[in-house]
């Protein structure tokens, strides 16, 4: 509608100062539509500058999350840095029932917090604020003039219990070859302590010494796990 009312300002003031031979009617229809025209402009300029008729809305989100990657010992969030920045990231996660991956936005009116929380499932939390139009007549008004939902700014923060890890793309490729020797390495460990104990013990089943020694090695992996994620921390994030 703001568009039409610029044409029909422009349109009266060229016809009233232009076309019309008596001097009154030249100075009411040019000096209206001059008016109209000068009004119309205005709030086009207001509107695309400073926002007239319009006020920030903010839509809050909570996406479930699952490990970025598969791993048989920690659930991770990823992040990659942006070139060779110390502090700029973008993070790379995973939706609940998804297989794709996504990640954060790498832009100035993006912000990105990462915290520990005590709960058992992963999750993050997004809040987007946007302009809105204050009612339906400021929508009408302006409804042919282009985007009216610029984003103001958006707010992303993930919510991680303490069994997750966050590491660069390049730490849990680390993470991973490590964890893949630590399993060959617990195969044949089970598999030499399911013999000696059933050796020092005959009278124990394969599945008696195996349940045994799953229970020894299952003490042993929080610790064991902690000292790899340390490490790969410490590991070139780049």
């Amino acid at each position: 509608m703001i568009l039409i009312l610029l044409m029909l300002g422009l349109l009266g003031f060229i016809v009233g100062f232009l076309a019309l031979k008596h001097r009154a009617q030249r100075w009411i229809v040019g000096g209206a539509s001059l008016l109209i025209l000068v009004m119309a402009a205005s709030l086009m300029i207001g509107n695309d500058t400073q926002h007239w008729g319009m006020q920030p809305v903010t839509k809050t989100t909570t996406t479930p999350l699952q490990s970025a990657v598969k791993n048989d010992y920690v659930s991770l969030l990823l992040y990659q840095p942006i070139k060779h920045a110390t502090t700029e990231k973008v993070y790379v996660y995973r939706p609940v029932n998804q297989t794709k991956r996504q990640h954060t936005a790498a832009d100035l009116t993006t912000h990105v917090t990462v915290q520990t929380s005590k709960a058992n499932t992963a999750v993050l939390t997004t809040k987007t604020t946007r302009w809105a139009y204050r009612n339906a007549a400021w929508r009408w008004l302006f409804s042919a003039t282009g985007n009216h939902t610029t984003l103001i700014k958006r707010r992303q923060i993930f919510s991680l219990p303490n069994h997750w890890a966050t590491l660069s793309v390049s730490q849990a490729q680390w993470l991973a070859k490590q964890a893949k020797a630590l399993k060959a390495t617990e195969q044949t460990t089970m598999a030499t302590k399911v013999k000696q104990l059933r050796s020092a013990d005959p009278s124990l089943s394969a599945t008696q010494a195996k349940a045994q020694v799953e229970r020894q090695l299952n003490q042993q992996t929080p610790s064991v796990l902690a000292k790899l994620i340390k490490q790969a921390q410490q590991q070139s994030k780049y």
